[in-house]
């Protein structure tokens, strides 16, 4: 049963360049793990085939290695996930400058998708920046 958790979900943790393998849709985080073992999220975004979008020609691929990178979170659709009533469960901490990115929509900051934003920065209100 994997330990790491992004609201509920469960994630594999992968070298930072091993994304090409994750040939899928899913979500992905760039991450750092630190020194007590928790992965630091830098960049979590919902992908239409993971090994296109976690590779180094992504936006935020040289910020993240800047930041300490050196794991790459997946979840691969298909995958079960957690019910409902776990959707607050996470094992990992939230970099005060992550972006989330859906589908190449950036939720970080209000845009043309005013509802998903809300309902987005309402789940994790606490959690990015806040740790």
């Amino acid at each position: 049963m994997p330990d790491i958790y992004i609201s509920g979900v469960p994630f594999t943790a992968l070298g930072h360049r091993d994304g090409g393998f994750a040939r899928a849709p899913g979500l992905f985080a760039f991450s750092r793990r630190d020194l007590n073992g928790v992965h630091t999220v830098l960049h979590f975004e919902m992908a239409a085939m993971i090994s296109q979008r976690a590779c180094v020609s992504h936006p935020r691929w040289a910020w993240a290695l800047t930041q300490g990178m050196d794991s790459l979170l997946i979840h691969m659709f298909g995958k079960p996930a957690a019910t409902p009533e776990a959707w607050e469960f996470d094992t990992v901490a939230w970099h005060p400058q992550a972006q989330i990115t859906f589908l190449d929509v950036d939720l970080s900051e209000p845009g043309p998708e005013p509802d998903i934003v809300a309902s987005v920065t309402a789940a994790t209100a606490g959690r990015i920046g806040g740790g």
